[in-house]
């Protein structure tokens, strides 16, 4: 290896401080060996940055410098899966996410060419040079703007985020994308608002999953979702009521693989994906949970997806989209919390790549005090992954 870089020896001296100090009291190189499974040359190398560790030792280290571990029983980490205290778990969080984004300015040479990154170190909404990026938005519908005074475009006080109803999801990508990209041009549109020279850069769609359910042939995301032959659409549960009970469906053919069929053509099966809402007796069927009216939702379903943009193949269409706004803003959330992101993007990168897949996951909603909140999803977890295009042959 050649000399090491500066950034390899931040991730050293980081390794090397955690060790020395992050559980208060030292730890020696062989007590990390031994609850990593590691030697302890190897320990020593890494901070030495004689080498750079493995995503996976830097997901370990988190474990044992979040208080998950400790000396009474010999620095044992926990089994994959075991369920952590909240603070030893926000803390394995907050490690794993600085110590990777480390990593991603200090890999080896060997580790072949260093792929782009954002000035955040990501790579889900890192985009080329001077990129021209559209967040398409879905419209607030007339009959709630009709009631909003601020909402009038002839207003004095006009506020044109007030005709967004993704307005928490588009807000937060902008902010991202933005940091991620500084000479990008990010802009925010509500679907109504698009023209075509709107359509030929990086697109991403938020929400609109209704446009679906309507049928709604002139909508931008009807356009891109039928032209990029994405298996997936929205419907009205049968007997449902229109506000409520939308589901996702998933085409799929004889051998229940999903499958677009395109207009005309009746698909051999059909999956439906809808939310879950709390009840009163936990039973399909039985009278909702409610509060101020309104019933309590406890997973909305999203999908986030990923394509060529068949307009300008240089450039991508990305879908984040639920059945509720929730579903929509933790689609968002996924690729852009600080604590979950890397590991989101991690995952992608090692299932499906970043540029061909498409995604059905549960957003959590936790009902606070003060109403209820959306929760980013972990995309890793198998229970909020509903179903998905096929893993990629040749991952980035």
């Amino acid at each position: 290896m050649a000399q090491p870089t500066e950034a390899q020896r931040r991730l050293a001296r980081r390794l090397r401080a955690l060790r020395q100090s992050g559980r208060g009291t030292p730890i020696t190189q062989k007590q990390v060996a031994e609850a990593l499974g590691a030697s302890v040359p190897l320990v020593s190398s890494w901070e030495s940055a004689k080498a750079v560790p493995p995503e996976e030792r830097l997901r370990a280290y988190a474990l044992l410098f979040s208080g998950a571990a400790s000396a009474q029983d010999g620095w044992v980490l926990p089994a994959d899966g075991t369920p952590l205290a909240a603070e030893a778990e926000a803390r394995r969080r907050e490690l794993f996410t600085e110590l990777t984004t480390l990593r991603y300015t200090a890999q080896r040479d060997d580790d072949g060419p260093e792929e782009r990154r954002g000035a955040l170190g990501g790579r889900f909404w890192c985009f080329p040079e001077d990129a021209r990026v559209r967040i398409i938005t879905t419209p607030m519908w007339p009959q709630v703007t009709a009631t909003i005074p601020y909402a009038n475009p002839w207003h004095p006080n006009h506020i044109e985020s007030m005709l967004d109803a993704d307005r928490d999801a588009s807000l937060d990508l902008y902010g991202h994308i933005r940091a991620e990209n500084p000479t990008a041009d990010v802009r925010i549109l509500t679907a109504d608002k698009v023209t075509r020279n709107d359509l030929t850069g990086e697109v991403v769609i938020l929400g609109q999953a209704d446009v679906l359910l309507r049928g709604e042939l002139n909508s931008v995301m009807h356009f891109f979702a039928r032209r990029l032959e994405i298996p997936v659409g929205t419907r009205l549960a049968e007997g449902g009521d229109r506000e409520f009970d939308s589901e996702f469906f998933v085409t799929c053919d004889e051998d229940g693989e999903p499958a677009y069929y395109p207009a005309g053509r009746n698909p051999a099966q059909v999956e439906a994906y809808r939310p879950i809402f709390q009840r009163e007796v936990w039973q399909e069927g039985r009278p909702r949970s409610t509060r101020d009216g309104y019933p309590l939702l406890e997973y909305d379903v999203a999908l986030i997806a990923r394509k060529e943009n068949e307009l300008n193949l240089a450039a991508t269409v990305t879908f984040c989209s639920g059945i509720f706004s929730r579903g929509t803003f933790g689609a968002v959330r996924a690729l852009t919390d600080r604590n979950l992101r890397t590991q989101n993007e991690e995952f992608l990168v090692r299932e499906f790549g970043l540029k061909d897949f498409w995604l059905l996951t549960r957003v959590p909603v936790f009902p606070a005090d003060s109403g209820a909140e959306t929760v980013t999803p972990d995309l890793a977890r198998p229970y909020n992954r509903l179903r998905s295009s096929a893993p990629s042959l040749d991952p980035e």
